[in-house]
């Protein structure tokens, strides 16, 4: 029983930290697989699953980065989280306000990220596992009442890079998460983050058929479940919002050695970027944060194939940085 719990808790933590505003808007599915069928969502849910699988397997085994590189990809890890983070604290305001009629309560909701932000992902995973399945049903039911048939074609490269967008700071939990995770939990977390992708997006892409700057909440309001696609909105942006605070904190916390100095700058800091608006944030981070996402994802899933033939290149005597040397 433990074990199921450790493995859905893992998968809650890595579905809640992708599924952000832009997806639970119905934005990144109508960018990235508006124009494609199932396979698209397919490739990209699969490519998603197999590196949530790498990473808990790099922590796992306690991989290190070398220290210049450790340093650089803390850094970029942290800056993006930072950046996504002000950018949910945007997304909150607007949807708050939408709920509520009041502006500041995003100002709240921020602070109070600070308490899921301790040294380890225990909160988080507790969050998650609440709201993604709430957040899937949500989906699901106004996908199925008020979307559309899902055809067209299969754009790869388009698949891939929205997976990378997603796993930039969503690898970087998992790694924490594969430390004191079991291979066979390790295994099944991975297996059930991608059905679970794989669903959300196959329904979201339903909704998003006919465009708009937010077409999942225009498809919502026309079947009459308005209020609720926004909650589920809501509960996008606050997972994302966790899981992010958590990593630009714990980032900086490395920088400065005190934890509580760096969760009050980046509360501040974050609420202060989030006045320039979520769109404007999104549209000048969002490209970024995919291709260095894309990128670390493929250094995580080469790393295994890399240290075989270094290893192999040890045993044999030769260098694999360097061609064998020349006879005649």
């Amino acid at each position: 029983m433990k074990s199921v719990k450790k493995v859905f808790c893992t998968a809650a933590l890595f579905v809640g930290s992708v599924v952000g505003a832009g997806f639970a808007t119905g934005q990144e599915v109508s960018l990235f697989f508006g124009k494609d069928g199932v396979w698209g969502l397919f490739l990209s849910a699969l490519f998603m699953a197999v590196c949530a699988f790498a990473f808990l397997q790099a922590g796992a085994r306690g991989r290190h980065l070398p220290p210049r590189v450790k340093t650089v990809a803390d850094a970029v890890v942290s800056l993006c989280s930072f950046a996504v983070y002000a950018a949910m604290i945007a997304a909150a305001e607007e949807v708050l306000f939408g709920l509520t009629g009041q502006r500041g309560l995003a100002v709240f909701l921020a602070v109070g990220m600070v308490f899921l932000s301790g040294e380890r992902t225990e909160a988080l995973s507790a969050l998650n596992l609440l709201a993604v399945p709430m957040m899937t049903a949500i989906v699901v039911l106004v996908g199925a009442r008020a979307g559309k048939g899902v055809s067209g074609g299969f754009h790869p490269i388009a698949a891939l890079c929205y997976g990378g967008m997603n796993l930039l700071f969503s690898g970087a939990l998992l790694m924490k998460e594969g430390e004191n995770a079991t291979f066979r939990e390790r295994v099944g977390a991975s297996l059930v983050s991608g059905a679970v992708i794989f669903l959300m997006l196959y329904f979201m892409r339903r909704c998003v058929t006919d465009g708009g700057d937010m077409p999942f909440l225009i498809a919502a309001h026309k079947d009459g479940l308005g209020k609720v696609a926004q909650i589920s909105l809501l509960l996008a942006i606050v997972t994302t919002m966790a899981s992010c605070a958590f990593l630009s904190i714990d980032g900086l916390t490395r920088l400065s050695g005190d934890r509580i100095f760096a969760a009050g700058v980046v509360t501040v800091c974050g609420i202060l970027i989030s006045g320039f608006g979520f769109a404007r944030i999104v549209k000048t981070t969002y490209p970024v944060v995919s291709y260095l996402g894309l990128a670390l994802s493929l250094f995580v899933l080469a790393a295994p194939a890399l240290a075989f033939l270094k290893k192999r290149g040890a045993q044999s005597g030769i260098p694999i940085d360097k061609p064998p040397p020349h006879t005649i």
